[in-house]
């Protein structure tokens, strides 16, 4: 009996030094400052001996549903609020409404005990978990990656938690809402977070195209070539119009050097649309790369007949040309017939690419790396005097 009194007495104890300790915090309540209770919390949960207090955490979230309420009553009366406000009380309250829960069962669950508040935290659950979501779409809309990922995480996550069944949490737009998580992991270049709800983001309708795109770049930042062309190649099949995906698995293939896998997937596009300039442009490129300049100035007059000032065309038919010349077999007696038809037959191409580099020097000036060593052969050749010492003048700047 007496050890009994000791221990009553001990319990009365330490409930008193925690009324005392918490009585700041219940009159700030009382008051409704809810900012003056909350630091109150914070100075209380230094101390190891109320860090995973439960009645701390339950006044944790009265005071962070306070602050929230009183932004709520502005929005109900049409008064200026304070979004950032709002939607960072409300994302305190759960992970406050959690944290009890999560201490109280553990708590409970060494005294072999029912834990006693799982009503009041499934209601706040129930109250303020909905509104996670609006702040995901609302900091992705700002563009702020880490406060959507912060948010989005919360959404996500908190329905497959214990307590998160218990309250039988249904969220909405998960895939929506996942595929916002994903593109803005990979704005911040989180890699590795990005594949966190890569299976949900990738059934969202809305945000599809996105998220392909954005697992492909992440698949390169991974150096993981193969999802990067099983992507790209998914992209492209499902999204043939938009050029992007088409593009980049040519460069790809451009890349490595398979320049006949180039080729054939332009001819694949050029099958889905006979106007598509892109596919063209990467015929040109391989066809250039592989040495068929004949077949890369076809491929860039077929670019001309649908964009008649198309720089890149201009450049891969001067280009051709003045591979071509280098290509030409030089007769072995100077002074024969053959020669001097070779020289014509070679001053002749030279005017021709000459034509056609001036004309992209004059479409992309800013392109002076790719004209102004071909227009130096070219003007040497043909002796252009005066063109030539502009030329020569612009390449040793």
């Amino acid at each position: 009996m007496k050890k009994f009194f000791l221990l009553l007495a001990a319990f009365v104890c330490v409930t008193c030094i925690a009324q005392k300790a918490f009585k700041p915090v219940t009159t700030a309540l009382k008051a409704k400052n809810y900012k003056e209770a909350l630091q109150q919390i914070s100075k209380l949960r230094k101390d190891s001996l109320y860090k995973d207090d439960v009645k701390l955490c339950v006044y944790a979230v009265e005071a962070q549903r306070g602050l929230n309420d009183a932004e709520n009553m502005k929005i109900y009366l049409k008064q200026t609020y304070d979004t950032l406000s709002f939607f960072s009380t409300t994302y305190e309250v759960v992970k406050e409404a959690i944290r009890l829960d999560s201490i109280e069962k553990e708590k409970f669950k060494a005294e072999d005990k029912k834990p006693k508040q799982t009503k009041f935290v499934v209601e706040n659950l129930h109250r303020y978990y909905p509104n996670i979501q609006a702040a995901v779409r609302f900091f992705y809309k700002k563009n702020n990656a880490e406060e959507t990922m912060k948010y989005a995480r919360m959404y996500l996550d908190v329905p497959g938690t214990e307590i998160g069944k218990s309250a039988a949490l249904t969220p909405k737009s998960v895939e929506s809402n996942a595929a916002m998580y994903l593109v803005s992991a990979f704005e911040n270049k989180n890699y590795a977070e990005v594949h966190r709800y890569e299976s949900k983001a990738r059934n969202s309708q809305s945000f599809h195209f996105k998220v392909i795109d954005d697992l492909a770049y992440t698949a390169q930042a991974e150096n993981d070539s193969i999802a990067y062309v099983n992507l790209l190649t998914e992209g492209w099949n499902e999204y043939p119009d938009s050029r992007t995906f088409f593009l980049r698995l040519a460069d790809f293939y451009n890349q490595q050097g398979n320049y006949q896998k180039v080729i054939c997937l332009s001819e694949k596009q050029l099958a889905h649309d006979s106007t598509d300039i892109t596919a063209y442009f990467a015929q040109c490129m391989a066809y250039f790369n592989k040495k068929d300049y004949k077949a890369c100035i076809r491929s860039a007059k077929n670019m001309l007949s649908i964009d008649s000032v198309n720089a890149d065309a201009h450049y891969y038919i001067g280009a051709s040309l003045m591979g071509e010349i280098d290509a030409m077999a030089v007769p072995n007696k100077a002074s024969s017939a053959m020669y001097r038809k070779f020289l014509a037959e070679q001053q002749q191409f030279y005017k021709k690419a000459e034509k056609e580099l001036e004309t992209f020097r004059s479409l992309a000036p800013q392109a002076k790396l790719q004209w102004a060593p071909l227009l130096y052969k070219v003007y040497l050749a043909l002796n252009r005097g005066k063109k030539f010492a502009e030329i020569e003048q612009l390449m040793e700047q």
